[in-house]
């Protein structure tokens, strides 16, 4: 059986949360954190950089005490004014022990321009360089107000670093295509209105949706998941920044992030929630999995379950968001299982018998 590739929790998601104590930007202390990810079982490294060097000390104290690895970690960058940031974290990267750093990079320069894909590119070049010297791999992320908000950007971009002879390292976090399927206002901020195909290709349950069309590159070194759903409720709870700016709090959070239960009374801001709208989420694991098992030399080599406690996210909310995450970790440990066996019986009995006995397998 292919060995699985490295699950990891993201250290903003690691809220044991309740209604006496929502979800909020009050994190728990580094070590405790360390300790229930231990505790779980579930998780083989912890994604979060450390700030500072106060924090990095903690990181490495937690990370020895619990024999769990930091292996990623993401920030997000201004272009013309955070270039030294960005060596100066993947540095962090480095001294923490872990081998992955994630830009997210706003969709407006410092100087109040869109970036252009060739900027993007740019910038991606210069991080791999310097990143490359430090035996640190960078992914850029396809991310709501980032240049990447419209998702048909990302494979131009790819396009221009892949003809410098450089490959482009995706981080694929596909909830914030699924939570714009059916919400004509950010179809609308992703710049897709007018274009039906572009439109359809959110779904991740088209055969040539933009996740394919990123796996299919075997570009994807790192799958983010976060449960969401198509046209999900605001977040009542929390306000979020504006589209594309990154400023101000104008408005509800953007509901990128869904329960993976059904929360209790009081957990959550509205009585209406149903299992059928994590099919997407569900069905966009599947197909990071199966590209996995079936190519031999797949790039994806780590995956976060990603709950984190932002105002677009669960900010406010009150059902226990760590609990959650551990959710949908064991929900990607065994449907792993449930796929490596369907891949083998496929190569043993053929696919036509395996068709035939869908059900049974």
């Amino acid at each position: 059986m292919k060995k699985m590739f490295l699950l990891g929790c993201a250290g903003r998601g690691v809220q044991p949360s309740s209604i006496g104590k929502p979800v909020s930007d009050r994190e728990l202390p580094i070590m405790e954190q360390f300790r229930l990810q231990r505790e779980s079982g579930l998780w083989d490294f912890v994604d979060r950089i450390p700030v500072g060097t106060e924090e990095l000390d903690e990181y490495i104290k937690a990370s020895q005490r619990y024999s769990l690895p930091v292996y990623s970690g993401s920030w997000t960058y201004t272009l013309g004014a955070d270039e030294q940031r960005i060596r100066e974290n993947i540095d962090q990267t480095l001294a923490v022990g872990a081998k992955y750093h994630n830009l997210m990079v706003w969709a407006k320069h410092a100087d109040g321009h869109y970036i252009t894909d060739e900027e993007v590119a740019i910038s991606y070049l210069n991080a791999f360089e310097y990143a490359e010297k430090q035996g640190v791999i960078i992914t850029f992320e396809n991310h709501v107000d980032m240049w990447s908000e419209d998702p048909r950007r990302v494979s131009k971009v790819a396009d221009i670093v892949e003809r410098h002879g450089i490959p482009f390292n995706i981080c694929m976090d596909y909830s914030h295509c699924i939570f714009k399927v059916e919400n004509e206002v950010e179809i609308a901020v992703a710049q897709l209105r007018g274009d039906q195909e572009g439109i359809r290709r959110l779904d991740p349950f088209n055969d040539d949706s933009y996740a394919d069309e990123w796996l299919a590159r075997n570009t994807v070194h790192w799958a983010q998941v976060r449960p969401a759903a198509p046209n999900g409720p605001r977040n009542w709870w929390a306000g979020e920044t504006g589209p594309w700016d990154g400023l101000g709090y104008d408005r509800p959070g953007r509901s990128i992030q869904y329960p993976f239960s059904n929360p209790k009374p009081g957990e959550w801001h509205t009585d209406f929630w149903h299992a059928h709208k994590l099919a997407p989420t569900k069905e966009l694991i599947r197909k990071a999995i199966d590209s996995y098992i079936q190519e031999e030399k797949s790039s994806l080599r780590l995956m976060t379950i990603d709950n984190i406690n932002l105002a677009a996210y669960g900010t406010g909310w009150k059902y226990d968001m760590f609990a959650d995450s551990c959710l949908v970790a064991q929900f990607v440990r065994e449907l792993y299982a449930e796929r490596v066996a369907v891949h083998e019986a496929r190569k043993s009995l053929g696919a036509d018998f395996v068709n035939q006995h869908r059900n049974q397998l």
